[in-house]
């Protein structure tokens, strides 16, 4: 009797050594990013960053303050942004698209809040402009996040739907400026 409890005692301990390994996370489930839900025109709050998206347009064509223009279809997010913690390394370095099978990142050649140092305790307003590819369709999700290294830091997300949206001829971005 007591080999025979032995015996069940061992395969119970082999099982449940095995379900604890099939719960046990990866590590990139371990470093993955701590997720906040946007919505538009609501404060989204990370640990590091705080942003509020206005609005989202598509458009044939985008231009800037600089006289920058280019055609296309674009994607433009006019959105304010602060940071919560510290200015230091304060630049948006994560802003990019998920489109589901590949990813786009926000454009560096039109002035924009991409490029532009962000303070604590003030919000900088401005727009960001994403050059999709001509068969982006579907709802994707804009991710935005203080270190380009999202690991173990939060990124603030917000689903898009591309179809809902209307197309605008011309969108003139946001001049980065303080929030009112």
């Amino acid at each position: 009797m007591k080999r025979a409890l032995s015996w069940v005692a061992g395969i119970a301990m082999v099982a449940l050594a095995a379900v604890v390994g099939q719960l046990a996370l990866t590590d990139a489930q371990q470093q993955a990013p701590f997720v906040v839900d946007a919505a538009l025109g609501e404060r989204a709050e990370g640990r590091t960053l705080a942003v509020t998206v206005r609005e989202v347009q598509l458009a044939e064509r985008v231009s800037d303050a600089d006289g920058w223009q280019a055609s296309g279809d674009w994607l433009v997010v006019d959105l304010d942004a602060e940071v919560l913690q510290t200015e230091t390394a304060s630049i948006l370095s994560l802003v990019e698209l998920d489109l589901g099978d590949r990813t786009v990142s926000a454009s560096e050649r039109p002035a924009s809040l991409e490029s532009t140092p962000l303070d604590l305790g003030l919000p900088r307003a401005g727009s960001l402009a994403f050059e999709l590819p001509a068969d982006a369709t579907g709802t994707v999700t804009l991710r935005i996040g203080r270190a380009a290294d999202e690991r173990l830091d939060s990124v603030v997300e917000l689903p898009v739907d591309l179809g809902a949206l209307e197309r605008a001829p011309h969108v003139e971005l946001e001049e980065s400026r303080w929030a009112a």
